[in-house]
């Protein structure tokens, strides 16, 4: 099956609004991040996995990054 342009751009928008209005965090958290004095990190990502919400979240001043599953899991201890 063949596609245009325009209906795959069609379809991804379609699949992309309706994944957006299931996911109700923020777009921004407070957080001492250990390589600046910052406490500002931004969601720059998000899905869902086998194991849960998987949210990637990134420092607004130097960049650092950490991802969350579930409020559980955190690469942010390690």
């Amino acid at each position: 099956m063949r596609y245009t342009l325009r209906e795959v751009t069609v379809r991804i928008s379609i699949f992309n609004l309706a994944r957006r209005g299931t996911c109700d965090m923020s777009l921004e958290m407070e957080y001492d991040c250990p390589e600046c004095d910052n406490s500002q990190f931004w969601r720059t990502a998000y899905t869902e996995l086998h194991l849960g919400e998987k949210t990637k979240w990134r420092c607004s001043e130097c960049g650092y990054g950490f991802i969350n599953i579930n409020d559980g899991i955190s690469t942010a201890d390690a």
